[in-house]
C-alpha cells in the first residue's frame, strides 16, 4: 500500500531517493519482505493511512510525523534501535496478540489537552528557532516555506534541510533543461573567489564560493 503510493505520486518522492538508484527498481526493492524503510516510507504511511507516526529512540527525544490533527487521527508508534528502522511498538503489559493495545503518552496528552500561554510561548520560540536554522542551513529566505518543510517532515531540522536543498536542486536542474533560466559564472580577485549568478523566476541569485565557505545571497 504504501509503496503502491510511492508510485502515484512519483513526482513528490523521486527527488529524494539516494545513490541516483532508478525510481522504478527502489519501488521494486521497497516492495520485498525484509526491506527497512527510510523517511520517504514512513512519510508515505502516514499519508495513506491518514495516521500520525510517533518514532521512539533510546535515550533520545521521540521524533514525530504529524501529518494530521490529533483529533481526527491515530498514532502509530515505532521504534528506531539498533541500527533498525523501523519496529513496531507494543505496551509491556500487551498480550502481543491481535492488533497493538492504544499507546497514550500522558505527558504529550497533558500538553495537548491545557496548552498553558508559557507553553505556547515556549513552542512558539522553538519553531522559530529551527525555521532560522533550516533557512541558515538550506539557504531559503522565505520563512514561511521553511517552516512548511519542517512540518512536512515531523520537525526534523536536518531533514527539512534536505528537503529543501533537494527541491531548491530539482527547480535549478528543471530551468536549466528548459532553458528558462540563465547560468553564468566569473572569477574575480586571485582566481580564489567564484560567483555563480543564476536567474529563477526573474529574480537573480548569487553563489559566493570560497575555499572553505559558500554564502547564497539574493540581488534586486
Amino acid at each position: 500500500m504504501v509503496v503502491q503510493y510511492i508510485r502515484r505520486n512519483r513526482e513528490r518522492f523521486e527527488p529524494f531517493i539516494e545513490d541516483e538508484v532508478p525510481f522504478v527498481d527502489y519501488c521494486e526493492s521497497m516492495e520485498k519482505d525484509g526491506t527497512w524503510a527510510g523517511h520517504m516510507e514512513l512519510q508515505a504511511a502516514s499519508l495513506v493511512t491518514h495516521s500520525n507516526i510517533c518514532i521512539h529512540r533510546l535515550r533520545s527525544p521521540r521524533w514525530y510525523i504529524q501529518n494530521f490533527d490529533n483529533h481526527e487521527a491515530v498514532m502509530i508508534h515505532l521504534s528506531y534501535h539498533d541500527g533498525e528502522h523501523y519496529n513496531s511498538v507494543r505496551l509491556k503489559e500487551d498480550t502481543c496478540s491481535g492488533p497493538a493495545r492504544p499507546i497514550i503518552i500522558k505527558a504529550d496528552a497533558d500538553i495537548s489537552a491545557k496548552p498553558s500561554s508559557q507553553s505556547v510561548k515556549t513552542s512558539t520560540k522553538a519553531v522559530r528557532k529551527c525555521v532560522k536554522s533550516v533557512m541558515s542551513g538550506s539557504g531559503c529566505e522565505d520563512a514561511l516555506k521553511a517552516e512548511q518543510a519542517l512540518q512536512q517532515v515531523g520537525d526534523d531540522v536536518d531533514a527539512a534541510i534536505e528537503f529543501l536543498i533537494a527541491e531548491q536542486g530539482s527547480e535549478i536542474q528543471f530551468f536549466a533543461n528548459n532553458g528558462s533560466g540563465c547560468l553564468d559564472h566569473s572569477f574575480h580577485g586571485n582566481g580564489r573567489s567564484v560567483h555563480f549568478y543564476i536567474l529563477l523566476h526573474g529574480i537573480i541569485y548569487t553563489y559566493s564560493l570560497h575555499p572553505k565557505e559558500r554564502s547564497p545571497k539574493e540581488e534586486s
